[in-house]
């Protein structure tokens, strides 16, 4: 573990611990006794020390700003219509269920422990004493003038622990933040605007802290000792004997910047970074309708109800701001600018011109530089380019490593379809399209090689649908080990591991044809579902159940994808019926490896479908070590994406990056899950000369 981020870790998680205890242990010992040796019951003193008709001209001097800040939120809510707000009251309760679990309790924020102590820390402290601002309000504006108290008693010494304890919280994670950005930290940008408000909260922080025990040392309550930071702040002013009426000028002038530098935060909410404080809690609670993995994108038309007589065409993709949906617009918004896309990014990190930050906050920028206006051609302005939107292998880690849940992939995937539809594509990608149209396979060869294979198989033990009708299983073999001698190996691996095992299984033989994910992948959504609709319908003639598939990429479009062009179908990734197999004695493994082994996972199944535990259970027994990135957070191959169809320059490729990650634990066998993991891997091992010193197994191979 980092030296910087053990110092955070133990600061956070036994200083601060520590603190709250003792704390509380002398909070609860003082208020036992509260009763029995005050006769005057605690209250709050509103407005203390401050001349009479303070509260009418702080109110005459927040107009300007509430009414800055109203105009901000106007203007955002404008720009996003009111498809989103009409989106939460559909479903009150599932937009606050998610908007809870990622707003309040940040679940993802805490996938970097340090951060999320900085930020947890900081947004409570704010929340916290937010609320206690607001009953302050209706203390003294509300109750007061009708001779009616809320901060009084018991619950008043519960309200001055609680905001001294946050407000030590909320500088605590600003000067941590602080630190962190001053430190240098690369993919923090820096950006005044950040510091502006990073230092303007900590004042906030420290010169309420000051007033307070300012105000404690000219009034001595005997409760004082519960606004415990004050409290032994105002020791020392005592101490110091410093005139009261300095402490009151003083206190006079700290007051008012106080306040007019917290109403300046305020009216710069909606129109700064800070604005994510609102959006994303709106936002992160309308995603629960958005397509987030395991899907990629909207389907924007159906094939199947398409009226081809019609004369619009069916929209697809977006090429301008106004082709965004409200929920996309709001997205854009949400960013909070932290970098973590950026910093799992597999294209990032080998030097394309992609980078999701970049990509959503450019896309934010260009929505209010056009305001209203958004005609503009983004494709044609070249604000998007070719390289930065196909150099994206769709991995998906930036939609999961997001803690405000944007999903830069899918405005990757719609600005692919208005690439599609202008014919904008490099020569490898064009010829992998129509290889596709024509041949119904990527490599554009003649179905005899299907015949071919088919015929290899069923010497292994394989039978066709004809001549084994309604089987339990059917084994989908797909293009790469049809057309590819390497991956081929898998498919015949698989036939003689279920062969023995008496699985009851068939074979779709020259009836099987591409997924057409390549297809989608790219932007070609009509080809996608032309193929798609084929598929399904051989599947359904046949009444295909259950289906194994050894591709992840098939795996994922049968499973999540051809869901809803009409398939309903159970899928099941080759590494788990292994792991069923193995589980029942059917089967065990056969090499013994006594090298150390890593293994790789695979994108679309560790992270998209949340399948990391059972090839893991496979290797149980071997000589096993993990990579520094794996299950969730697994970095991709390259091969995704069409990338594996299509040329991007790259400064690095990611199978070498990944090899590299590899090497570092001294691996010696990489074991995969998915034949374009294993292509990838293996070309990279040629690259780098390494083939006498790391070998590429798919984890059937192991049987």
């Amino acid at each position: 573990m980092p030296r910087q981020r053990s110092y955070f870790v133990v600061m956070s998680f036994y200083v601060i611990p520590m603190l709250v205890y003792c704390l509380i242990k002398r909070f609860l010992s003082k208020t036992s006794t509260i009763g029995m040796t005050l006769d005057l019951t605690p209250y709050r003193e509103n407005y203390t020390l401050l001349p009479p008709g303070t509260s009418t001209v702080m109110y005459i001097v927040l107009i300007p700003f509430v009414m800055i800040f109203l105009y901000g939120l106007y203007f955002r809510l404008r720009i996003y219509g009111l498809d989103a707000l009409l989106t939460l009251s559909k479903n009150f309760r599932s937009w606050f269920k998610q908007s809870f679990r990622y707003s309040i309790l940040q679940k993802r924020i805490f996938k970097e422990v340090s951060p999320g102590i900085m930020h947890s820390t900081t947004s409570y402290g704010i929340l916290i004493l937010f609320i206690g601002t607001l009953l302050v309000f209706i203390d003294s504006d509300f109750l007061e003038p009708f001779n009616q108290k809320l901060l009084q008693g018991a619950f008043y010494l519960i309200f001055e622990f609680i905001l001294d304890l946050f407000g030590l919280l909320l500088i605590f994670g600003i000067t941590l933040q602080l630190i962190r950005r001053y430190s240098g930290v690369k993919r923090l940008k820096p950006k005044l605007e950040y510091y502006v408000y990073l230092w303007g909260l900590l004042f906030i922080g420290v010169s309420g802290f000051i007033l307070e025990s300012i105000r404690i040392s000219v009034n001595q309550p005997p409760w004082s000792s519960y606004s415990f930071i004050g409290s032994m702040i105002s020791v020392t002013i005592i101490n110091s004997g410093i005139p009261v009426y300095i402490l009151k000028n003083l206190y006079l002038i700290l007051w008012w910047t106080h306040a007019i530098i917290a109403f300046g935060l305020v009216a710069a909410l909606p129109y700064t970074n800070l604005r994510h404080v609102i959006v994303s809690f709106i936002y992160t609670g309308l995603t629960y309708s958005a397509p987030r993995l395991p899907q990629l994108a909207k389907t924007p038309f159906k094939l199947s109800e398409v009226d081809l007589s019609a004369t619009e065409e069916s929209k697809a993709g977006f090429r301008s701001i106004g082709d965004l949906d409200s929920l996309q617009k709001m997205g854009l918004d949400a960013c909070t600018d932290c970098g973590r896309c950026e910093v799992v990014c597999p294209a990032y990190s080998s030097g394309t011109p992609l980078s999701p930050r970049n990509l959503v906050q450019k896309l934010m920028k260009i929505m209010w530089r056009q305001r209203l206006s958004w005609k503009r051609d983004l494709i044609e302005s070249k604000d998007l380019g070719y390289d930065e939107i196909y150099a994206c292998t769709t991995c998906g880690g930036c939609v999961e490593q997001c803690p405000v849940v944007i999903s830069p992939l899918e405005y990757i995937i719609e600005a692919r379809r208005a690439f599609i539809i202008d014919g904008r594509m490099e020569k490898k990608a064009i010829e992998t399209l129509n290889n596709l149209s024509r041949g119904e396979n990527p490599y554009g060869l003649p179905r005899i090689e299907r015949e071919r294979l088919v015929k290899e198989l069923r010497e292994l033990g394989a039978k066709t649908i004809d001549e084994h009708p309604n089987p339990e299983y059917i084994y989908w073999v797909g293009c790469l080990a049809t057309y590819d001698p390497r991956i081929r190996n898998i498919a015949r691996k698989m036939i003689e591991i279920l062969s023995k095992a008496g699985v009851d299984f068939a074979i779709l033989g020259t009836l099987e044809r591409c997924t057409g994910e390549p297809a989608r992948r790219m932007g070609e959504e009509g080809l996608f579902q032309e193929l798609a609709l084929k598929n399904i319908e051989t599947l359904k003639s046949i009444n295909a159940r259950k289906m194994i598939v050894h591709c992840p990429h098939c795996y994922q479009v049968f499973k999540n994808e051809y869901k809803e062009l009409g398939l309903e179908i159970e899928v099941i990734h080759h590494s788990i019926l292994l792991r069923d197999l193995m589980s029942k004695g059917r089967i065990k493994p056969k090499i013994n490896i006594e090298n150390l082994v890593t293994f790789h996972d695979s994108c679309y199944i560790a992270r998209f479908n949340n399948v990391i535990d059972e090839p893991r259970e496979l290797l149980a027994g071997l000589r096993f070590k993990e990579m520094e990135k794996r299950g969730k957070d697994t970095f991709c191959c390259g091969a995704g994406g069409g990338n594996y169809w299509s040329e991007v320059k790259r400064a690095k490729r990611e199978s070498l990056q990944r090899i590299e990650e590899a090497m570092k634990i001294n691996a010696e066998v990489i074991i995969v899950e998915c034949p374009y993991c294993l292509a990838m891997f293996e070309d990279a091992v040629r690259v780098m000369g390494l083939e006498e010193k790391i070998k590429i197994l798919d984890i059937s191979e192991i049987f």
